[in-house]
């Protein structure tokens, strides 16, 4: 049963590979999302500008409002 081809559309490698083969396949995926992005940000820079600053903004107001949400009571005494 092993033997037989593989007929369900796997377009996958189905042979074992070892983890240094695994770990440069993943650097290489790693590598053209990367040039994909810079790519897309060298075509695009207005939009990738206001996109970062965007989500700098969000980051930052996020954190704020978990910064100030609780008090902190570190270091104080609440009878004060």
């Amino acid at each position: 049963m092993a033997d037989k081809e593989l007929n369900a559309g796997f377009t996958g490698d189905p042979k074992n590979k070892s983890a240094t083969a695994k770990a440069r396949q993943a650097a290489e995926y790693v590598k053209d999302e990367a040039r994909a992005v810079a790519t897309s940000i060298q075509d695009h820079p207005t939009t990738a500008g206001t996109g970062l600053l965007l989500f700098g903004a969000v980051a930052f107001l996020l954190g704020y409002a978990i910064g100030s949400s609780s008090p902190a009571t570190r270091g104080r005494h609440q009878y004060w």
